[in-house]
């Protein structure tokens, strides 16, 4: 290969990760999607702290988790480093989802004080690992 020829490979590779890096933008909307997903299923399930409000919040879990999974699903590219960053995100809101609910369902029904912070806390994994997937699609290296 020419010197001329190995330029001209090394362009268009340059111009293929600039485009695939682009389509892996999509993740920015499912993080922070399934975070504003966590904040109003918590504040739900908490702060009405009955059989109605727990409901109410598995029927939003359904519909919320239905729609990104099929929004996900539809993308023909993942981010750099979808895996562990999907991962990482999802198992840090399981974590702080988890203590969420069985420490709020024992020791704070219904206290906004615990519920709302809480909720908020529950929604940045997510929405942190979507950020930066942004940032990371945005990079040039």
């Amino acid at each position: 290969m020419r010197q001329d020829e190995a330029l001209d490979a090394l362009e268009r590779a340059r111009a293929m990760d600039t485009k695939v890096r682009a389509r892996g933008r999509w993740y920015a909307v499912y993080g922070i999607g399934y975070g504003l997903m966590s904040l109003v299923v918590v504040l739900t399930m908490g702060l009405t702290g009955t059989a109605m409000g727990a409901s109410a919040a598995m029927a939003i879990v359904a519909v919320c988790l239905t729609a990104l999974s099929v929004y996900q699903a539809r993308q023909p590219v993942k981010p750099l480093g979808y895996a562990r960053l999907h991962a990482w995100g999802i198992l840090l809101w399981g974590a702080v989802y988890g203590l969420t609910v069985v420490a709020g369902m024992y020791f704070f029904p219904q206290v906004t004080a615990w519920w709302v912070p809480m909720a908020v806390l529950s929604a940045l994994p997510t929405s942190v690992a979507g950020y930066v997937a942004l940032r990371r699609s945005r990079s040039t290296a």
